[in-house]
Protein backbone atom coordinates (compact mmCIF):
# COMPACT_ATOMS: atom_id res chain seq x y z
CA UNK A 1 0.00 0.00 0.00
CA UNK A 2 1.26 3.43 -1.18
CA UNK A 3 0.84 5.63 1.46
CA UNK A 4 -1.74 6.14 4.73
CA UNK A 5 -5.53 6.16 3.37
CA UNK A 6 -5.86 8.72 5.84
CA UNK A 7 -3.91 10.94 4.27
CA UNK A 8 -4.94 13.52 1.24
CA UNK A 9 -3.11 13.87 -1.93
CA UNK A 10 -3.47 17.32 -2.32
CA UNK A 11 -0.99 18.70 0.69
CA UNK A 12 -2.62 21.35 2.87
CA UNK A 13 -6.13 20.46 2.66
CA UNK A 14 -6.69 19.27 6.25
CA UNK A 15 -5.35 22.50 6.94
CA UNK A 16 -7.31 24.55 5.01
CA UNK A 17 -11.07 22.59 5.89
CA UNK A 18 -9.52 22.90 9.80
CA UNK A 19 -9.63 26.59 9.18
CA UNK A 20 -12.73 26.64 7.83
CA UNK A 21 -14.05 26.08 11.21
CA UNK A 22 -14.99 29.31 13.28
CA UNK A 23 -12.19 29.10 16.42
CA UNK A 24 -13.75 29.69 19.55
CA UNK A 25 -12.31 31.76 22.57
CA UNK A 26 -11.15 29.23 24.95
CA UNK A 27 -12.83 30.08 28.02
CA UNK A 28 -11.80 31.34 31.26
CA UNK A 29 -12.29 29.97 34.47
CA UNK A 30 -12.40 32.32 37.92
CA UNK A 31 -12.30 30.97 41.08
CA UNK A 32 -13.30 34.13 44.09
CA UNK A 33 -12.29 33.29 47.71
CA UNK A 34 -14.58 35.62 49.85
CA UNK A 35 -16.94 35.12 52.40
CA UNK A 36 -19.63 32.40 51.79
CA UNK A 37 -23.32 34.03 50.21
CA UNK A 38 -25.09 33.61 53.37
CA UNK A 39 -23.36 36.37 55.13
CA UNK A 40 -24.98 39.30 54.69
CA UNK A 41 -22.83 42.12 54.17
CA UNK A 42 -21.65 44.55 51.36
CA UNK A 43 -18.74 42.16 50.12
CA UNK A 44 -21.48 39.31 49.38
CA UNK A 45 -23.50 41.60 47.37
CA UNK A 46 -20.45 42.30 45.23
CA UNK A 47 -20.10 38.51 44.73
CA UNK A 48 -23.78 37.73 44.24
CA UNK A 49 -23.41 40.68 41.13
CA UNK A 50 -20.42 39.27 39.68
CA UNK A 51 -21.44 36.27 39.82
CA UNK A 52 -24.78 37.14 37.96
CA UNK A 53 -23.46 39.18 35.30
CA UNK A 54 -20.14 37.59 34.03
CA UNK A 55 -20.51 36.28 30.44
CA UNK A 56 -21.09 32.96 29.49
CA UNK A 57 -16.89 32.48 28.11
CA UNK A 58 -16.41 33.15 31.81
CA UNK A 59 -16.71 29.86 34.19
CA UNK A 60 -17.11 31.22 37.56
CA UNK A 61 -16.96 29.74 40.66
CA UNK A 62 -17.40 30.91 44.37
CA UNK A 63 -15.22 29.44 47.27
CA UNK A 64 -16.23 30.55 51.11
CA UNK A 65 -13.75 30.98 53.28
CA UNK A 66 -16.06 31.53 56.04
CA UNK A 67 -19.71 31.19 56.69
CA UNK A 68 -20.46 32.00 60.36
CA UNK A 69 -18.95 35.09 62.17
CA UNK A 70 -16.97 33.87 65.52
CA UNK A 71 -14.76 36.85 67.31
CA UNK A 72 -16.55 39.93 65.73
CA UNK A 73 -17.43 42.18 68.74
CA UNK A 74 -20.72 43.61 66.98
CA UNK A 75 -21.79 40.40 65.98
CA UNK A 76 -24.73 39.40 67.59
CA UNK A 77 -25.01 35.53 69.36
CA UNK A 78 -27.23 34.56 67.46
CA UNK A 79 -24.82 34.82 64.47
CA UNK A 80 -21.91 33.44 65.43
CA UNK A 81 -20.08 30.04 64.76
CA UNK A 82 -17.78 27.58 66.31
CA UNK A 83 -13.69 28.34 65.40
CA UNK A 84 -13.59 24.68 64.50
CA UNK A 85 -16.14 25.33 62.30
CA UNK A 86 -15.02 28.37 60.61
CA UNK A 87 -11.42 26.41 60.65
CA UNK A 88 -12.77 23.17 58.10
CA UNK A 89 -14.57 25.81 56.01
CA UNK A 90 -10.90 27.88 55.73
CA UNK A 91 -9.88 24.52 55.23
CA UNK A 92 -11.89 23.32 52.47
CA UNK A 93 -11.14 26.53 50.42
CA UNK A 94 -7.15 26.25 50.37
CA UNK A 95 -8.23 22.62 49.13
CA UNK A 96 -9.60 23.92 46.25
CA UNK A 97 -7.33 27.10 45.76
CA UNK A 98 -4.18 23.55 45.46
CA UNK A 99 -7.13 21.70 43.00
CA UNK A 100 -7.82 24.77 40.77
CA UNK A 101 -3.94 25.72 40.08
CA UNK A 102 -3.46 22.96 38.16
CA UNK A 103 -6.50 24.19 35.55
CA UNK A 104 -5.32 26.10 32.55
CA UNK A 105 -6.54 29.87 31.68
CA UNK A 106 -7.74 29.94 35.52
CA UNK A 107 -7.74 33.15 37.55
CA UNK A 108 -7.99 33.28 41.17
CA UNK A 109 -10.03 36.48 42.48
CA UNK A 110 -9.47 36.87 45.90
CA UNK A 111 -11.92 39.53 48.09
CA UNK A 112 -10.98 40.91 51.38
CA UNK A 113 -11.47 43.42 54.08
CA UNK A 114 -9.53 43.94 57.56
CA UNK A 115 -8.67 42.45 60.67
CA UNK A 116 -9.22 38.68 60.46
CA UNK A 117 -10.14 38.50 56.63
CA UNK A 118 -7.19 40.17 55.96
CA UNK A 119 -5.37 37.35 57.80
CA UNK A 120 -7.63 34.88 55.68
CA UNK A 121 -7.09 35.85 52.84
CA UNK A 122 -3.18 36.97 53.03
CA UNK A 123 -2.48 33.64 53.80
CA UNK A 124 -4.15 32.05 51.09
CA UNK A 125 -2.35 34.67 49.04
CA UNK A 126 0.99 33.20 50.53
CA UNK A 127 -0.52 29.53 49.33
CA UNK A 128 -1.18 31.55 45.88
CA UNK A 129 2.17 32.91 45.34
CA UNK A 130 4.19 29.73 46.74
CA UNK A 131 2.38 27.73 43.78
CA UNK A 132 2.84 30.42 41.12
CA UNK A 133 -0.72 31.02 40.47
CA UNK A 134 -2.30 34.05 38.65
CA UNK A 135 -4.57 35.99 41.07
CA UNK A 136 -5.62 38.98 41.93
CA UNK A 137 -6.71 40.63 44.85
CA UNK A 138 -10.02 42.97 45.47
CA UNK A 139 -9.61 45.04 48.99
CA UNK A 140 -12.88 46.20 50.09
CA UNK A 141 -11.14 47.34 53.60
CA UNK A 142 -13.00 50.39 55.66
CA UNK A 143 -9.91 51.40 57.22
CA UNK A 144 -6.41 52.19 57.31
CA UNK A 145 -6.23 50.17 60.36
CA UNK A 146 -5.98 47.05 58.59
CA UNK A 147 -4.29 44.18 61.62
CA UNK A 148 -5.83 42.93 64.20
CA UNK A 149 -3.65 44.01 67.58
CA UNK A 150 -2.21 40.71 68.08
CA UNK A 151 -0.85 40.23 65.06
CA UNK A 152 2.84 39.43 65.19
CA UNK A 153 5.00 41.75 62.86
CA UNK A 154 6.14 38.25 60.84
CA UNK A 155 2.94 37.28 59.86
CA UNK A 156 2.02 41.36 58.75
CA UNK A 157 4.98 40.83 56.71
CA UNK A 158 4.16 37.54 55.47
CA UNK A 159 0.31 38.34 54.70
CA UNK A 160 1.75 41.61 53.20
CA UNK A 161 4.16 39.11 50.61
CA UNK A 162 1.34 37.15 50.28
CA UNK A 163 -0.71 40.60 48.75
CA UNK A 164 2.18 42.03 47.03
CA UNK A 165 2.27 39.01 44.44
CA UNK A 166 -0.68 39.75 43.24
CA UNK A 167 -0.79 40.15 39.60
CA UNK A 168 -3.66 42.82 39.78
CA UNK A 169 -4.97 45.10 43.11
CA UNK A 170 -7.91 46.01 42.37
CA UNK A 171 -9.50 49.07 44.65
CA UNK A 172 -12.77 51.07 45.26
CA UNK A 173 -11.34 54.88 44.95
CA UNK A 174 -8.60 56.57 44.28
CA UNK A 175 -7.58 57.17 47.84
CA UNK A 176 -7.35 53.31 48.17
CA UNK A 177 -5.38 53.64 45.04
CA UNK A 178 -2.72 55.62 46.64
CA UNK A 179 -2.91 54.02 50.09
CA UNK A 180 -2.14 50.22 48.50
CA UNK A 181 0.39 51.66 46.36
CA UNK A 182 2.34 52.72 49.28
CA UNK A 183 2.18 50.00 51.15
CA UNK A 184 2.28 46.91 48.66
CA UNK A 185 5.07 49.16 46.99
CA UNK A 186 2.73 48.43 43.56
CA UNK A 187 3.23 50.12 40.44
CA UNK A 188 0.80 52.26 38.85
CA UNK A 189 -0.27 49.67 36.02
CA UNK A 190 -1.10 47.01 38.73
CA UNK A 191 -3.62 48.99 40.94
CA UNK A 192 -7.21 49.03 38.99
CA UNK A 193 -9.19 51.59 40.44
CA UNK A 194 -12.92 49.91 40.07
CA UNK A 195 -15.60 51.34 42.02
CA UNK A 196 -18.37 48.85 43.46
CA UNK A 197 -21.31 48.39 40.96
CA UNK A 198 -24.63 49.90 40.72
CA UNK A 199 -27.90 48.01 39.81
CA UNK A 200 -29.56 50.43 38.61
CA UNK A 201 -33.54 50.23 38.29
CA UNK A 202 -35.80 51.37 35.86
CA UNK A 203 -38.02 53.58 37.52
CA UNK A 204 -37.86 54.86 41.33
CA UNK A 205 -41.31 55.84 43.06
CA UNK A 206 -42.74 59.26 42.52
CA UNK A 207 -41.56 60.97 46.39
CA UNK A 208 -43.67 64.08 45.60
CA UNK A 209 -46.33 63.46 48.04
CA UNK A 210 -45.03 61.94 51.18
CA UNK A 211 -47.15 62.70 53.99
CA UNK A 212 -44.25 61.75 56.40
CA UNK A 213 -40.74 61.48 55.77
CA UNK A 214 -39.24 57.70 56.12
CA UNK A 215 -34.89 57.90 57.01
CA UNK A 216 -33.33 55.04 56.05
CA UNK A 217 -30.39 53.30 57.16
CA UNK A 218 -28.76 49.87 55.95
CA UNK A 219 -25.66 48.09 56.80
CA UNK A 220 -24.34 46.44 59.55
CA UNK A 221 -25.66 47.84 63.33
CA UNK A 222 -22.72 49.17 65.33
CA UNK A 223 -20.29 52.33 66.10
CA UNK A 224 -18.22 51.96 62.81
CA UNK A 225 -21.12 52.20 60.75
CA UNK A 226 -22.92 55.46 63.03
CA UNK A 227 -25.69 53.44 63.68
CA UNK A 228 -25.49 54.33 67.53
CA UNK A 229 -24.93 57.74 66.36
CA UNK A 230 -28.07 58.36 63.95
CA UNK A 231 -30.52 56.67 67.19
CA UNK A 232 -28.99 59.54 69.31
CA UNK A 233 -29.44 61.73 67.13
CA UNK A 234 -33.00 61.33 65.74
CA UNK A 235 -33.95 61.08 69.60
CA UNK A 236 -32.59 65.23 69.86
CA UNK A 237 -34.58 66.75 66.13
CA UNK A 238 -37.24 68.79 67.39
CA UNK A 239 -40.70 67.25 68.88
CA UNK A 240 -42.00 68.83 65.47
CA UNK A 241 -39.74 66.84 62.95
CA UNK A 242 -39.52 63.72 64.93
CA UNK A 243 -43.32 63.12 64.92
CA UNK A 244 -43.38 63.87 60.99
CA UNK A 245 -40.51 61.34 60.79
CA UNK A 246 -39.49 57.24 60.94
CA UNK A 247 -36.01 55.73 60.78
CA UNK A 248 -35.64 52.42 59.94
CA UNK A 249 -32.00 50.72 60.55
CA UNK A 250 -31.76 47.80 58.66
CA UNK A 251 -28.61 45.40 59.18
CA UNK A 252 -27.45 42.98 61.15
CA UNK A 253 -24.67 43.48 64.15
CA UNK A 254 -25.45 44.55 67.32
CA UNK A 255 -29.44 45.04 66.67
CA UNK A 256 -29.81 44.41 70.42
CA UNK A 257 -28.06 47.22 72.05
CA UNK A 258 -29.27 49.88 69.15
CA UNK A 259 -32.97 49.06 69.87
CA UNK A 260 -32.06 49.29 74.05
CA UNK A 261 -30.52 52.54 73.37
CA UNK A 262 -33.71 53.29 70.85
CA UNK A 263 -35.57 52.98 74.49
CA UNK A 264 -33.28 54.37 76.58
CA UNK A 265 -34.13 57.63 75.18
CA UNK A 266 -37.81 56.95 74.05
CA UNK A 267 -37.87 56.90 70.71
CA UNK A 268 -38.37 53.22 70.33
CA UNK A 269 -41.83 53.65 68.67
CA UNK A 270 -40.52 55.79 66.12
CA UNK A 271 -37.90 53.58 65.25
CA UNK A 272 -38.04 50.40 63.66
CA UNK A 273 -34.69 47.80 63.84
CA UNK A 274 -35.51 44.64 61.94
CA UNK A 275 -32.13 43.45 61.94
CA UNK A 276 -31.02 42.01 58.69
CA UNK A 277 -33.29 41.72 55.67
CA UNK A 278 -33.36 39.74 52.05
CA UNK A 279 -33.32 41.61 48.61
CA UNK A 280 -36.57 41.87 48.26
CA UNK A 281 -37.01 43.76 51.72
CA UNK A 282 -34.46 46.34 51.10
CA UNK A 283 -35.99 46.80 47.42
CA UNK A 284 -39.65 47.57 49.27
CA UNK A 285 -37.59 49.89 52.19
CA UNK A 286 -35.86 51.81 49.83
CA UNK A 287 -39.12 52.14 47.43
CA UNK A 288 -40.55 53.59 50.51
CA UNK A 289 -38.06 55.60 51.71
CA UNK A 290 -37.12 59.42 51.18
CA UNK A 291 -33.09 59.81 52.80
CA UNK A 292 -30.43 57.23 53.43
CA UNK A 293 -28.05 57.92 56.00
CA UNK A 294 -25.35 56.52 56.29
CA UNK A 295 -23.07 58.49 58.96
CA UNK A 296 -20.04 55.88 59.42
CA UNK A 297 -16.37 56.49 60.59
CA UNK A 298 -14.70 54.06 57.96
CA UNK A 299 -15.77 52.85 54.33
CA UNK A 300 -14.36 51.33 51.47
CA UNK A 301 -17.28 52.21 49.07
CA UNK A 302 -20.65 51.33 50.95
CA UNK A 303 -23.17 49.10 48.99
CA UNK A 304 -25.84 50.35 50.64
CA UNK A 305 -24.78 53.80 49.60
CA UNK A 306 -24.81 53.26 45.77
CA UNK A 307 -28.20 51.71 46.11
CA UNK A 308 -29.95 54.44 48.02
CA UNK A 309 -28.19 56.73 45.01
CA UNK A 310 -29.21 54.49 42.36
CA UNK A 311 -32.74 54.90 43.81
CA UNK A 312 -33.04 58.65 43.92
CA UNK A 313 -32.73 59.10 47.56
CA UNK A 314 -31.37 62.22 49.15
CA UNK A 315 -28.14 61.03 50.70
CA UNK A 316 -26.56 62.05 54.24
CA UNK A 317 -22.86 60.32 54.49
CA UNK A 318 -19.47 61.14 55.68
CA UNK A 319 -16.84 61.92 53.54
CA UNK A 320 -14.58 58.86 54.33
CA UNK A 321 -12.47 56.60 52.23
CA UNK A 322 -12.45 57.99 49.32
CA UNK A 323 -16.67 58.86 49.03
CA UNK A 324 -16.05 62.52 48.29
CA UNK A 325 -14.77 61.48 44.63
CA UNK A 326 -18.13 61.02 43.73
CA UNK A 327 -20.14 62.83 46.32
CA UNK A 328 -20.22 66.80 46.62
CA UNK A 329 -22.24 68.52 49.26
CA UNK A 330 -25.27 70.12 48.14
CA UNK A 331 -25.25 68.74 44.83
CA UNK A 332 -25.93 65.00 45.36
CA UNK A 333 -25.84 64.57 48.89
CA UNK A 334 -25.22 66.40 52.28
CA UNK A 335 -22.28 65.78 53.80
CA UNK A 336 -21.43 65.82 57.67
CA UNK A 337 -18.48 64.97 60.15
CA UNK A 338 -18.55 61.56 61.67
CA UNK A 339 -19.34 61.62 65.26
CA UNK A 340 -21.25 65.27 64.69
CA UNK A 341 -24.33 64.49 66.12
CA UNK A 342 -25.70 67.64 65.83
CA UNK A 343 -24.85 67.77 61.67
CA UNK A 344 -26.70 64.97 61.20
CA UNK A 345 -30.08 66.58 63.32
CA UNK A 346 -29.10 69.51 60.94
CA UNK A 347 -29.36 67.18 57.99
CA UNK A 348 -32.53 65.50 59.22
CA UNK A 349 -33.87 68.93 59.71
CA UNK A 350 -33.27 70.72 56.68
CA UNK A 351 -34.48 67.75 54.28
CA UNK A 352 -38.08 67.47 56.10
CA UNK A 353 -38.51 71.27 55.49
CA UNK A 354 -37.26 71.44 51.98
CA UNK A 355 -38.66 68.60 49.94
CA UNK A 356 -37.84 69.98 46.57
CA UNK A 357 -34.49 70.11 48.15
CA UNK A 358 -34.88 65.98 48.63
CA UNK A 359 -35.68 65.47 44.99
CA UNK A 360 -33.33 67.75 43.98
CA UNK A 361 -30.17 65.66 45.58
CA UNK A 362 -32.25 61.93 45.00
CA UNK A 363 -32.01 62.95 41.28
CA UNK A 364 -28.28 64.24 41.11
CA UNK A 365 -27.47 61.24 43.42
CA UNK A 366 -29.11 58.73 40.60
CA UNK A 367 -27.48 61.00 37.69
CA UNK A 368 -24.11 60.39 39.32
CA UNK A 369 -24.27 56.54 40.27
CA UNK A 370 -25.40 55.93 36.42
CA UNK A 371 -21.67 55.99 35.57
CA UNK A 372 -21.39 52.87 37.74
CA UNK A 373 -24.23 50.93 35.98
CA UNK A 374 -23.27 47.33 35.98
CA UNK A 375 -22.61 46.24 32.21
CA UNK A 376 -19.50 48.49 32.21
CA UNK A 377 -18.08 47.38 35.68
CA UNK A 378 -18.40 43.79 34.28
CA UNK A 379 -16.97 44.63 31.00
CA UNK A 380 -14.15 46.03 32.83
CA UNK A 381 -13.53 43.02 34.95
CA UNK A 382 -13.71 40.48 31.96
CA UNK A 383 -10.80 42.58 30.41
CA UNK A 384 -8.65 42.11 33.54
CA UNK A 385 -9.13 38.80 34.01
CA UNK A 386 -8.24 38.19 29.78
CA UNK A 387 -5.16 40.21 30.31
CA UNK A 388 -4.22 38.37 33.25
CA UNK A 389 -4.47 34.96 31.48
CA UNK A 390 -3.30 36.32 28.00
CA UNK A 391 -0.63 38.86 28.79
CA UNK A 392 0.21 38.82 24.93
CA UNK A 393 -3.21 39.97 24.04
CA UNK A 394 -4.14 42.62 26.55
CA UNK A 395 -5.31 46.00 25.79
CA UNK A 396 -5.60 49.10 27.23
CA UNK A 397 -8.72 48.84 30.37
CA UNK A 398 -10.41 51.88 30.95
CA UNK A 399 -11.10 53.27 34.47
CA UNK A 400 -14.44 52.49 35.19
CA UNK A 401 -16.57 55.19 37.06
CA UNK A 402 -14.29 57.57 35.34
CA UNK A 403 -15.48 61.40 34.67
CA UNK A 404 -14.32 60.59 30.96
CA UNK A 405 -16.38 57.37 30.38
CA UNK A 406 -19.63 58.98 32.71
CA UNK A 407 -19.84 62.18 29.91
CA UNK A 408 -20.00 59.30 26.89
CA UNK A 409 -22.31 57.18 29.13
CA UNK A 410 -26.29 57.55 28.47
CA UNK A 411 -28.32 59.13 30.54
CA UNK A 412 -29.79 56.99 33.10
CA UNK A 413 -33.56 56.10 33.12
CA UNK A 414 -36.21 58.91 34.26
CA UNK A 415 -37.38 59.34 37.47
CA UNK A 416 -40.94 57.69 36.59
CA UNK A 417 -43.33 55.79 39.34
CA UNK A 418 -43.44 52.76 39.62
Amino acid sequence: MRGSPLKSKRPGLWRRKRDTFPRMSKPITVVSFGPGLSVPGGITRVIELIGTHLASTIQSRHVPTFTRFTGDPECDSSDRGSYWGQVIVYLGAVGQAVRFRFRRRTVFHVHFAGRGSLLRKGLLCVLLRSMGSCYLVHSHVAGTDLYPHWMPVFVRRLVLWGLSGARKVIVLTQFWSDFYASLLGAPANRIVVLPNPADIPDTVPDRTERGQLQLLFLGRVGERKGAFDLIRAFAALDPAVQNRSRLTLAGDGDVEAARSLAAELGVESRISIPGWVGPSEVKSLLTASDVLLLPSYAEGMAMALIEGMSWGLAVVATNVGGQGEFLEDGRNSLLIKPGNLQSISSAITVLDANPALRLQLGRAARETISRFAIPGYIATLRGIYAELVDPAAQSPVSRFGSEKQYSSAPASPPLDSV
